[in-house]
């Protein structure tokens, strides 16, 4: 997956999590970039409404979201709409924002109400694709190389995190990962190499420096190959 283009023909799952506006003190940040990169997928032939399921914690304050982040919406975009539709000869890319509690991530907050995602239970819906399905995922959100772990990694499986373990990861509309990817998305690079490009930018840029973005393209958990 991760040496191929974005195919006009993939399916894209886009889960903006973290909280609205009133329980996320980081909402407009992570909401324009949300929004920018479902932009993005627009400009490369994703078919917005046949494509695209893009989940929000407020879709009525999020431009092209389809419904609220939840739990049981985004098992839905996996296991109900992404199956039937994806193969493989149709991939699957799943983008993910969020903040990162260590292992877990930010799924759902009201209040003092927290809905965590780990790696296994995304790792279990996305066992019920078809088999063979390329699937690849992007994590932006602090400790995000938490992810990269069995079962989720697979040969079938690319997964992009904007930084290791162990680091946080800055995050605004105009400086981060995702924004550094998808600048390259849009020039029409190959996921390859926009994640070379970006991970080589983090390390010139000052508030990224520390990040240190992984990816794992082939399950053997060795990050950042050739």
């Amino acid at each position: 997956v991760c040496s191929s283009d974005l195919q006009e023909n993939g399916k894209a799952i886009i889960v903006l999590g973290g909280g609205n506006r009133n329980d996320n003190p980081a909402w407009n940040s992570f909401n324009r970039v949300a929004e920018y990169v479902h932009n993005i997928l627009i400009k490369r032939e994703f078919d917005d409404e046949e494509d695209i399921w893009f989940l929000s914690p407020d879709p009525t304050r999020t431009s092209g979201a389809d419904t609220q982040t939840t739990e049981s919406n985004l098992q839905l975009a996996i296991t109900n709409w992404a199956k039937s539709q994806v193969n493989p000869q149709v991939p699957l890319f799943v983008y993910l924002l969020s903040h990162n509690l260590e292992d877990r991530f930010l799924l759902e907050k009201r209040g003092n109400s927290e809905v965590l995602l780990s790696p296994d239970m995304l790792a279990g819906w996305l066992d019920e694709l078809p088999e063979g399905t390329p699937v690849t995922i992007i994590i932006e959100a602090c400790h995000s190389g938490n992810f990269i772990t069995a079962p989720l990694i697979s040969p079938d499986r690319t997964v992009i995190v904007s930084a290791r373990g162990d680091r946080q990861a800055k995050i605004t509309p105009t400086s981060s990962f995702s924004k550094t990817f998808f600048d390259q998305i849009n020039l029409n690079k190959t996921i390859a190499e926009a994640f070379r490009f970006s991970q080589a930018k983090m390390l010139v840029l000052r508030p990224h420096r520390s990040q240190l973005p992984q990816m794992d393209a082939n399950g053997n958990r060795r990050t950042n190959e050739p």
